[in-house]
């Protein structure tokens, strides 16, 4: 048992490292610019928004499903 818990936590600590990089000067910089989060953000909005666009106009030009307007 004792052997296992030793090869598993092995394993464990050598694998890990090989996921970590290094974070060079020119991204540390990259992360640390507030227009670059700015425009990351406003991209992904963009980008939400524009999937949820190409749903809709989706079905709407699809035979199978109806849209109706429901009244309050």
């Amino acid at each position: 048992m004792n052997k296992l818990f030793l090869l598993l936590i092995s394993a464990i600590l050598l694998s890990s490292s090989n996921f970590e990089t290094k974070v060079s000067r020119e991204n540390r910089a990259a992360m640390e610019n507030k227009k670059i989060k700015c425009r990351w953000v406003c991209d992904k909005k963009l980008y939400k928004e524009q999937k949820i666009a190409d749903a809709i106009s989706f079905y709407k030009n699809s035979k199978d499903y109806k849209f109706t307007k429901k009244p309050f």
